[in-house]
């Protein structure tokens, strides 16, 4: 991929979040139709990633989808693309619909762990056996991390950090979960410029922290 395509992907912290393309690439080579369904995709970067995958992928946000049509258009992919607005509390997909689901950035902002749980059951409903649920998600990270949000991000009030150990009961219907964490400081970074440079330094410090210290979390979960 190109650095423009990876740009238009991930669109925020560009080089710690897009380590998430090559961790659920092996799971994408697993599917079999080739379905997708993409959720919060306000800027349509997940379905545009898909869409060049080979996915027939349904593009969906809780809001009326504009952004992510221009991005699509511009690298050429609204044939592969379906679009809809759909609440991920409250999925219309039929069960077992799709190989992949997948979103990034989604369900912090449902405010409450029991919204979460409700989330989490919907896609798992939507997958097809066999299939998987692939995400990247803002983890609660340290204590650092929680004071700097709440300082610079005047809308993480309204966010419900998941910690890690949420997640063993979040995704406990799935057969296998395979988790990973990284990054620790290219967050603070107030421009993509600055959270570049402090990438570099975490692809260093990030095994060498706790687990507890990061603040992404990429998942590959298998129905």
């Amino acid at each position: 991929m190109n650095n423009e395509l990876i740009s238009d992907v991930i669109q925020w912290d560009i080089s710690n979040w897009s380590k998430a393309l090559p961790f659920w690439n092996e799971y994408l080579n697993k599917s079999k139709t080739k379905t997708a369904a993409a959720f919060g995709e306000r800027e349509g970067g997940l379905s545009l990633w898909l869409a060049k995958k080979g996915f027939s992928v349904e593009c969906s946000d809780f809001r009326e989808i504009k952004n992510a049509k221009k991005i699509h258009e511009k690298h050429c992919v609204t044939d592969e693309i379906n679009y809809s607005k759909q609440d991920i509390t409250n999925i219309k997909f039929t069960d077992n619909s799709f190989d992949i689901v997948i979103f990034k950035s989604v369900i912090g902002a449902l405010g409450s762990i029991d919204s979460q749980k409700i989330a989490i059951n919907e896609l798992y409903r939507v997958l097809k056996p066999g299939g998987y649920l692939l995400f990247a998600e803002n983890l609660k990270g340290s204590i650092l991390h929680h004071l700097l949000r709440k300082k610079f991000n005047k809308w993480s009030s309204n966010w419900s950090y998941p910690k890690l150990n949420d997640f063993n009961d979040l995704l406990k219907k799935f057969s296998h979960t395979d988790l990973e964490t990284y990054g620790v400081i290219s967050l603070f970074g107030r421009s993509e410029n600055q959270r570049n440079n402090l990438a570099l330094i975490d692809s260093i410090i990030t095994k060498l922290t706790p687990k507890k210290w990061r603040y992404i979390l990429f998942a590959a979960c298998k129905k």
